[in-house]
């Protein structure tokens, strides 16, 4: 009893499993994706997004551009009004895949840099190949907010 109780416990997670695979054509990590068909963000150093109260300029990226796999990026957080640089704010990262539901079990470590404003962003996890968004969420006395950075990653 035990056995078929687990077993049909596990039955709708790899259904799951075998869903992103199939229903959007490149699912598994090892299947072909065309970047040039993708709407997505060109990397370029100092790519810069912004949200209504903050300012957000990717100044780096480990691999450049971002790659598959653990990415380290280097972003400058400044307010709109006034461009001062962000010190001490709480910063969330979340990178998810739309056209798949999911995103990766990998938290994002953010660590304060020495320049005012600037915080480096470790293992930003692009493990499988597609678009991906990346949100960076933000929150400091000057209010909250967010930025997406969509970047598409080759097979």
């Amino acid at each position: 009893m035990c056995h078929s109780l687990f077993l049909a416990a596990l039955l709708p997670i790899s259904l799951g499993a075998a869903a992103c695979g199939t229903e959007h054509g490149h699912g598994d990590d090892t299947a072909e994706v065309n970047c040039a068909m993708e709407t997505a963000d060109t990397y370029t150093v100092g790519l810069e997004k912004q949200g209504s109260v903050f300012s957000v300029k990717l100044m780096s990226a480990t691999p450049a551009p971002p790659n598959r796999g653990d990415n380290e990026w280097v972003i400058l957080v400044t307010t709109l009004s006034g461009a001062a640089p962000v010190t001490g704010a709480t910063i969330v990262v979340t990178p998810f895949m739309p056209k798949h539901q999911h995103g990766t079990p990998v938290d994002v470590a953010v660590v304060p840099g020495t320049t005012a404003g600037e915080y480096t962003l470790k293992q930003v996890n692009l493990w499988m190949p597609g678009v991906w968004e990346t949100t960076i969420e933000m929150t400091s006395t000057a209010g909250t907010d967010a930025v997406v950075y969509r970047f598409c990653i080759p097979s």
